[in-house]
């Protein structure tokens, strides 16, 4: 078993991710991006991930 992180500076997670959001939200309006969600969501995955210092074998590439 994994030792927990002490802290996770939360504030900054939190932005990034909005970020990540609305960048896939002005994708998706257009459907010939629509493809872009899935993008969107996979990049606020990732941050949520390296933010979080978990490693690169969590990032699965699933949405």
């Amino acid at each position: 078993m994994s030792e927990p992180l002490e802290t996770v500076e939360v504030i900054p997670l939190l932005v990034k991710l909005a970020e990540a959001e609305r960048e896939a939200r002005e994708l998706t309006a257009d459907e010939a991006h629509r493809e872009g969600q899935a993008a969107g969501l996979e990049l606020a995955q990732r941050i949520v991930r390296d933010l979080a210092g978990l490693p690169v074998e969590a990032d699965s590439g699933r949405v």
